[in-house]
């Protein structure tokens, strides 16, 4: 009786080129992959914010060159200007240059603002603004809530907490979530210290859930923002190895310790602040003098 293999031979020599020339073309395509998409994200995110800043401009260059502010000044006093037309402007090597031009003027303009806001009279001018904003409905809680969270992602004042990372217990007592600390608060019945956790949702930190949990249950870690947005961003993949679940120690700085008795139950207070008892051998051995250093307490 003939076996399968001698039925139907040894493998075929092309089967086993084809396998091996996928794999190949699998782990080269994916090692490509590894290289090349970080590199295009990056050009993607720089494009945006290039692409932001410079349409937050390009109207005030394109008004300039093309003379539309010649308009508002009398003729006596318009200067000899020439005035590009948009055929011009419309030039590639141009458009390049006008992006460039518009981005360096918006952030001349933001430097502007801040120097504006760092001196009294602009800090009042923008007070006056945002009470005038705080009158309209919506737009005040849009406005308050957006300006909230910047100052907490810039770091400004006491919205740093915001750069902290916890691990808090939720969903369950026995898992424990990463979580920024948001706002601090103190339990209005127990006088506990409560941390007000934000949960990001893996890959994007921009949406989760808030809760409140006592700073005592809380796990502390020392990563930086830049470390903790990588772990969220990930699912995990660039956790830092300095991790644990160990909950620190909170327990509150030693008390002072009690006042010995004395004779008929009164306490004696040395000069240097010991407490001992009159004529006590604890008070002798542990070199606190019953006369002179130490007196009755009246």
């Amino acid at each position: 009786m003939t076996s399968a293999a001698q039925t139907h031979g040894p493998p075929h020599k092309g089967s086993r080129l084809l396998a091996t020339v996928k794999a190949l073309l699998r782990t080269r395509v994916t090692t490509g992959l590894i290289v090349v998409l970080p590199i295009w994200i990056t050009i993607l995110l720089v494009q945006f914010v290039f692409e932001l800043m410079r349409d937050a401009s390009q109207w005030v260059v394109y008004g300039f060159l093309r003379g539309d502010w010649l308009a508002a000044l009398p003729e006596a006093y318009r200067p000899a200007f020439k005035a590009w037309s948009d055929e011009q402007l419309r030039r590639p090597g141009f458009q390049w240059g006008i992006g460039i031009v518009s981005v360096l003027f918006t952030i001349l303009i933001l430097y502007a603002i801040g120097l504006l806001a760092a001196n009294v009279v602009g800090r009042r001018m923008i007070d006056a603004g945002e009470r005038l904003v705080d009158r309209v409905p919506l737009i005040k809680t849009v406005y308050r809530a957006a300006k909230q969270i910047i100052a907490s992602l810039a770091g400004h004042e006491e919205q740093r907490r915001f750069r902290r990372m916890v691990l808090v217990p939720y969903p369950s007592e026995k898992a424990r979530s990463l979580g920024f600390i948001t706002a601090v608060r103190r339990d209005i019945i127990s006088g506990a210290e409560l941390y007000v956790v934000f949960i990001p949702t893996p890959p994007n930190p921009a949406t989760g859930c808030v809760v409140v949990v006592r700073r005592s249950e809380c796990v502390e870690l020392d990563w930086n923002l830049e470390e903790s947005l990588r772990v969220v961003m990930s699912g995990g993949i660039l956790m830092p190895e300095r991790v644990t679940l160990e909950v620190a120690s909170q327990a509150p700085p030693a008390a002072e310790p009690p006042a010995l008795p004395g004779a008929g139950g009164e306490a004696l207070t040395g000069d240097s602040g010991v407490v001992a008892a009159s004529a006590s051998p604890t008070a002798a051995r542990q070199g606190v003098r019953p006369g002179g250093a130490a007196r009755r307490a009246e």
